[in-house]
């Protein structure tokens, strides 16, 4: 065999093995890159979730903070505004009572519920009604006349500085129905005009 040929045979067969060695490592280098390059996307794409998750965790908690602050916000308003109207209702309190006293049917229905408290807490016989101006003597005597025929003798005393209202007295026990003493419970009579304001509003 003549020895040129022989090798140029063996640089063939040589070359045909690099090209082939070379198309394999390439191919391998070219799926460990791909594979690589997926776990390198798949682990992005993880710290992405968890960063939006975070993120969203963050926006979630401001987003609540802003409506709590809010709420308490409303809230304060909200009493804020039912303390100034209540201060002005309280102000205006005593001259409504007075025009209440000073209208003959709402003075009747005042007398008549004072004196139906009284009778259900004092006991029949001598009754002092003590009350203020402006409660003329036919009301006067027309319910003396209906106490006295449910056993109750009634002896009225007019007093300026009552202002509106009447108080009944029988043996040392007292029904206190006059503006002052139907207001000196601050809290009660407050808390009474707050369920009245909030129904209107």
């Amino acid at each position: 065999m003549d020895p040129r040929l022989a090798t140029e045979a063996l640089l063939a067969v040589i070359e045909e093995d690099r090209v082939r060695q070379c198309a394999a490592i390439e191919a391998e280098a070219r799926r460990v890159a791909a594979q690589l390059l997926g776990e390198a996307r798949a682990a992005a794409r993880v710290r992405v979730r968890e960063a939006l998750a975070i993120e969203r965790r963050r926006l979630r908690d401001g987003l609540a903070a802003i409506d709590a602050a809010h709420a308490t916000e409303v809230r304060l308003h909200d009493q804020r505004g039912f303390r100034a109207l209540l201060d002005k209702t309280w102000e205006r309190l005593p001259a409504v009572l007075a025009a209440r006293w000073a209208d003959p049917g709402e003075r009747t229905l005042w007398v008549h519920h004072i004196v139906d408290s009284a009778r259900a807490v004092l006991p029949a016989g001598d009754w002092t009604i003590t009350h203020g101006p402006g409660w003329p003597s036919p009301e006067r005597e027309a319910l003396a006349e209906t106490l006295e025929r449910q056993g109750i003798s009634a002896t009225f005393v007019e007093q300026v500085a009552f202002g509106a209202g009447l108080e009944v007295r029988s043996h040392g026990n007292r029904v206190d129905g006059t503006a002052a003493g139907l207001t000196a419970d601050a809290g009660e009579v407050g808390a009474r005009l707050l369920e009245c304001l909030a129904a209107a509003t």
